[in-house]
């Protein structure tokens, strides 16, 4: 059985293969620094003591889709991406970057 972890971050591959340091949040808001080599999956957040698996994701995507509890699609940060960041989005932006995935997803379902 694999390692036990407490949050997934989702981070992009560009990053670690072109060894760049970045900075990963945690959802308590506290930040890690991801320095290369890229040694492990999984870090420890110093603040809340959170086990992270950084999950690597092809290229740099930038964000990832997901859902709220009411199931209303959300943006999710790619960590170490070169994508503005998130938190500096306008609610048009994000709401155009989830149209966008929209009409890529239905495009993709009809082939």
């Amino acid at each position: 059985m694999g390692k036990q972890f407490d949050l997934t971050a989702f981070v992009a591959e560009n990053a670690v293969e072109n060894n760049q340091t970045f900075i990963l949040t945690c959802n308590c808001g506290a930040t890690v620094t991801i320095m290369p080599p890229f040694q492990d999956e999984y870090v420890r957040c110093y603040n809340c003591r959170s086990i992270i698996r950084m999950l690597l994701l092809e290229g740099d995507p930038g964000y990832v889709i997901g859902a709220n509890e009411e199931g209303e699609l959300i943006l999710l940060p790619v960590q170490g991406s070169a994508a503005k960041d998130l938190s500096l989005l306008t609610d048009y932006e994000k709401k155009e970057i989830i149209k966008k995935a929209k009409k890529n997803m239905e495009k993709n379902k009809d082939e």
